[in-house]
């Protein structure tokens, strides 16, 4: 290897550095213009709906996300997820206001989501859908922190800091029935969150129907949702006519806003937007500027769960 040639250990790191730059450019650009502002003004219609997919709500970001949320409610209505499924079944807007919605959903389970989102979510009238993951409930202490970086954090960045529990601890199974009992849902993000698609009948049975029976043992009720892991392709067809099968609503990690008009409650876009992203970060997101460059793989994924054969 020649001199100053990037290694593979330094190729991810300037990778890295380079789509921060860029990022922070573009959304300099953005802000500047007020391009999101123009964008979301575009496309204000009482049809579209923001469905958010966030991950760990730690609580040294809980000032950020109540700030997030203010200004969200502001611009869109925040809606429950019975609200949702009705504007599903009409194919039209069931909320008073004459602005597009946002859906609050959260992945994997995490105790800081019981404790830091439902309640700031309850404090703005609103509920989510919490997508767990039933091996990852009620795991504690090395067993907890081994199975989130080997299955849902497999970028392999453990820290002993005791400061950073709250990334990798799980959700009881008690504080999973009391958020359904606040009037939240909570749907499957898979047994053991894994990739869905080439999974033989039996996996696929376990990952699928198996962990809607365990939320059900939890909960009382059979979960009407389910939100697939990973990439916008970790699912195919086969593995999709299963989730139909089981339950009512199907989330992917696909970007992009829904239209109750135009789509379909077996394949929902969601984009992500965490709780500690900046004011310039979520505006760009909730914008649908993002949209456009997604449009592509959205049409691919429609295609490749549709095909016959």
């Amino acid at each position: 290897m020649s001199a100053g040639q990037p290694t593979e250990r330094d190729l991810p790191a300037r990778t890295l550095a380079f789509r921060k730059i860029s990022r922070a450019f573009v959304l300099k650009t953005v802000s500047v213009l007020r391009l999101d502002e123009m964008m979301r003004r575009v496309q204000r219609n009482r049809s579209r709906i923001v469905v958010v997919a966030m991950h760990e709500t730690m609580s040294t970001h809980k000032e950020q996300f109540r700030r997030q949320l203010d200004w969200a409610a502001r611009h869109f209505s925040l809606i429950t997820p019975e609200l949702f499924a009705r504007a599903l079944e009409a194919k039209a807007p069931v909320w008073p206001e004459s602005k597009p919605a946002v859906l609050f959903t959260f992945d994997d389970g995490r105790e800081c989501n019981y404790l830091v989102a439902a309640p700031l979510l309850e404090s703005f009238g609103a509920r989510g859908i919490f997508f767990v993951v039933p091996e990852f409930v009620g795991l504690t202490g090395k067993a907890a922190r081994d199975f989130y970086y080997s299955r849902i954090d497999i970028r392999g960045l453990p820290t002993d800091d005791a400061a950073t529990d709250e990334i990798w601890k799980p959700m009881s199974s008690d504080q999973i029935s009391g958020l359904v009992r606040r009037g939240h849902w909570v749907g499957s993000h898979t047994m053991s969150h894994t990739r869905l698609e080439g999974l033989s009948d039996s996996d696929l049975n376990r990952e699928i129907k198996e962990s809607s029976a365990q939320i059900a043992l939890w909960t009382g009720r059979s979960p009407d949702a389910f939100a697939w892991a990973y990439s916008w392709d970790a699912i195919d067809p086969t593995s999709w006519e299963a989730v139909k099968n089981v339950y009512r609503l199907c989330f992917s990690p696909c970007p992009g806003t829904f239209d109750l008009a135009e789509d379909s409650p077996a394949l929902i876009w969601r984009k992500e937007i965490e709780s500690y992203y900046s004011r310039a970060e979520y505006r760009f997101m909730y914008s649908g500027l993002l949209d456009l460059t997604w449009a592509g793989k959205r049409a691919k994924l429609r295609r490749m769960l549709n095909r016959t054969g």
